[in-house]
């Protein structure tokens, strides 16, 4: 269950702390308006039997919580960032807590929620940051000996982006980029990768790859039955599976990426 309550967080933080195209540089940028949790209660984390962390979202004027959850996720989702993108204390990891939030009780989108996130840590926990340009160990997206990847139909080009999903043992989407889909994969990978690949266009993508876990195996097994995938012969990682589904491949490389650096948070919040 360890590995499906990892995988449900780490939904919920792409759910509602999507990386943007800009990331705001100030400790307390202007906002038109000011978006903040209707109250917030933290507490020292209380762990779950099986689980290593847990989150659910509610609906406008509901709760959203957190249990048990490092502060490093916090900052995460507060600022949007991807964990291979953020410079902070190691006590992050560890240093884990509680949150039951009351949502305002209109309808919030994803940035709307990473917004309330950062102000709550700005607030109650004196998050500080900056920005800054660094080069970083990544990984370059290049073709393989045979490219498997297919391009994207006429009929779907002209209708525009398809639908994506992504998850811990897959991604797919039609009319994708290979920029986009280099992004996405670094999500797999843990560290940024750009593309090389010189295809241009969209592509279909259907990438799947062996769970690490017996609890993800089992889980992926009920999945896939209804849609005949035999994941006991799925590739068993994803660069294994790039080769084999999509012809494609990922090299070492010295990535320029803007990182978030944390410059000061305090281990313990404010009382509620």
């Amino acid at each position: 269950m360890r590995g499906a309550a990892l995988a449900n967080f780490a939904a919920v933080i792409a759910a509602v702390g999507a990386l943007s195209a800009s990331t705001t540089t100030a400790q307390q940028p202007q906002q038109a308006k000011h978006l903040q949790f209707e109250v917030a209660a933290i507490k020292p984390g209380t762990p779950r039997l099986g689980y290593d962390s847990w989150s659910s979202g509610g609906a406008p004027g509901g709760h959203f919580q957190m249990g048990d959850t490092p502060l490093k996720n916090w900052v995460e989702m507060g600022l949007s960032v991807r964990d291979y993108a953020l410079v902070a204390p190691s006590w992050l990891n560890t240093s884990r807590f509680d949150l039951d939030a009351r949502l305002p009780n209109e309808p919030l989108d994803q940035k709307a929620m990473a917004e309330m996130m950062k102000a709550l840590l700005v607030e109650r926990f004196g998050l500080k940051w900056h920005e800054e340009l660094q080069t970083v160990s990544g990984y370059e997206l290049v073709t393989d000996k045979k490219v498997l990847v297919q391009s994207s139909g006429l009929l779907e080009r002209l209708q525009g982006h398809g639908g994506r999903s992504w998850g811990p043992t897959s991604i797919s989407g039609k009319n994708m980029s290979m920029s986009e889909f280099a992004e996405i994969l670094g999500e797999a990978l843990g560290r940024p990768v750009v593309d090389a690949t010189h295809l241009s266009g969209g592509h279909d993508i259907k990438l799947m790859w062996h769970p690490l876990d017996d609890d993800a195996v089992a889980e992926e097994k009920r999945y896939g039955k209804q849609y005949g995938i035999d994941v006991d012969n799925l590739p068993s990682s994803v660069t294994a599976a790039l080769r084999e589904q999509l012809g494609l491949r990922v090299q070492s490389a010295q990535i320029p990426l803007k990182v978030i650096v944390v410059d000061h948070v305090n281990r313990q919040p404010t009382g509620n």
